[in-house]
């Protein structure tokens, strides 16, 4: 039945819109720790996502889609305050302490301002500083930090009983839909917790048992078992020996790294940790299944525009490693599409290679909402190009990257992508790093240099290939360029806001 009224929901928004009706109203959604390639229609060879896979089949997916910080709250501030940590300062290796004024230029107000009812349910996880939650949405239900993965529901007989956090969230993101004023476009930000390790911890214990042993998810149509009689291939790279991508001088993974994520780096855990976190994929596919159903359900499908999103994505196993924080794709990238019913037919279903950031939702999202983005946002909206228009400016060729988390060894990385050639530069830096360690380039001590098209899986570093070099200096200068420009942006930004320099 949820199939059916998702195609029927898809089928009504044939209709294009009118530049003169009313703005749109806009649906977020953003998911923790979830790769890039993680849905079926995206090339899974295995995931069950049929909902998203419909959604997909009419909008348009942005296939070299990188996050602008690999790690969940740097990347979730500058996806609310449109620029990078370097810029915002708000990230788990900064001292800083956020104000009102900043807050006061993130998506959230601004569309506030512009007149929408803004809606947010799910993870938060961003610093608190400065921040009242009721000055920035209509309609807050979330939690701060990681959260549970069972939340207790009331039934209507008073029983309690335990509900998945994804199901939890869901349940928010409709009241909202239901409830909401309808006076005014709006703004749903849905931002589920899953499929992050803490989750796949938190689901069930011991991480060598399988998670269907747990009396909360007995004959649960999803945890009960599914995926589990599939033989899927243990994933990890050169297991034993994480230095040969990354050295040990570079980055030491016994400073924490892993441990943090040491179910990856075990066959049993690994495999277990594969399955529960594409059982909670299957179940956020479930989800937005039925936000779409309730979109269709209250007649506003024809003018409603979903993004799609996640905070960045994982090492599995892969290179010996686990978690993020890293610039190699399978970290940096993350799934990416937007549905836009006024999109034109030759658009539907297609995929984009432009190389697009994070930071562009931000400003798609108030491009849509007709909303000026604060002068600090760096990213460029994506609805030219969701709508098959040439994009002017002509679109960038390349895209700059960091990493500024430096918890557990973790180097400061900077890189540079443009789609076919990837370089990352790595510094040393303490934990919390000083001011003065992001306000210049630091020393290199690590470079790598990726051919993308013909080594997709970045196993092959061609830093020292001298028959690269030419692409090594051009790419490096390209980073250095982009990193001067961002500085002079961060120093502007810090006179603007009474930020500390």
């Amino acid at each position: 039945m949820r199939l059916l009224l998702l195609t029927l929901f898809i089928a009504s928004t044939f209709v294009s819109l009118d530049a003169k009706e009313e703005r749109p109203n806009l649906i977020f959604i953003l998911t923790d720790d979830q790769r890039d390639n993680s849905f079926s229609a995206m090339g899974h060879p295995w995931v069950e996502t049929p909902n998203i896979d419909r959604l997909l089949s009419m909008g348009v997916r942005f296939e070299n889609a990188y996050i602008a910080e690999p790690t969940c709250r740097p990347s979730r501030a500058s996806i609310l305050l449109g620029n990078h940590e370097r810029v915002n300062r708000n990230g788990f290796s900064s001292a800083h302490k956020m104000n009102a004024h900043q807050w006061e230029d993130s998506y959230p107000v601004l569309l506030q301002k512009g007149g929408y009812e803004t809606g947010y349910v799910g993870k938060w996880h961003v610093s608190m500083e400065g921040l009242a939650f009721e000055q920035m949405f209509d309609f807050w239900d979330g939690h701060n930090g990681h959260g549970s993965f069972y939340f207790d529901q009331i039934q209507p007989n008073g029983e309690r009983r335990k509900v998945t956090t994804n199901r939890h969230h869901t349940n928010n993101a409709l009241r909202f839909l239901r409830e909401r004023s309808g006076s005014k476009p709006f703004c749903l930000s849905v931002c589920y917790a899953t499929p992050h390790g803490s989750k796949v911890k938190k689901m069930h214990s011991p991480l060598d048992e399988s998670a269907s042993e747990n009396p909360n998810l007995k004959g649960h149509p999803i945890y009960g078992g599914k995926y589990r009689e599939l033989d899927i291939d243990y994933p990890m790279q050169a297991p034993d020996n994480p230095y040969s991508h990354i050295p040990k001088h570079v980055m030491d993974q016994d400073k924490g790294r892993n441990k943090t994520y040491s179910y990856v780096y075990d066959p049993d855990t690994s495999k277990e940790h594969h399955f529960r976190y594409y059982q909670m994929i299957t179940e956020i596919d479930q989800m937005v299944g039925e936000l779409v159903q309730e979109v269709e359900a209250l007649g506003i499908a024809e003018n409603t525009i979903i993004i799609f999103a996640s905070d960045h994505g994982l090492l599995m196993g892969e290179y010996g490693m686990g978690g993020k924080g890293l610039l190699y794709d399978l970290s940096s990238k993350f799934p990416c599409f937007v549905y836009d019913p006024a999109s034109p037919r030759k658009m539907q279903g297609t995929s984009r290679k432009e190389v697009v950031s994070s930071l562009d939702l931000t400003v798609t999202l108030l491009d849509y909402a007709e909303a000026e983005p604060s002068e600090f946002m760096t990213g460029r909206s994506l609805k030219p190009l969701v709508r098959g228009q040439k994009p002017n400016p002509k679109w960038r060729e390349g895209l700059f990257l960091e990493n500024l988390y430096t918890g557990r060894d973790t180097p400061i990385q900077e890189g540079y992508v443009d789609g076919e050639w990837k370089y990352i530069r790595y510094s040393k830096a303490p934990h919390p790093y000083a001011q003065s360690d992001v306000e210049s380039p630091q020393e290199t001590v690590f470079e790598m240099l990726f051919s993308l098209k013909n080594d997709p899986t970045e196993i092959d570093n061609l830093a020292e290939n001298p028959e690269y070099k030419e692409k090594l200096l051009e790419l490096r200068k390209e980073c250095l360029s982009e990193l001067g420009k961002l500085l002079k942006l961060r120093k502007n930004y810090s006179n603007k806001y009474g930020l500390p320099n």
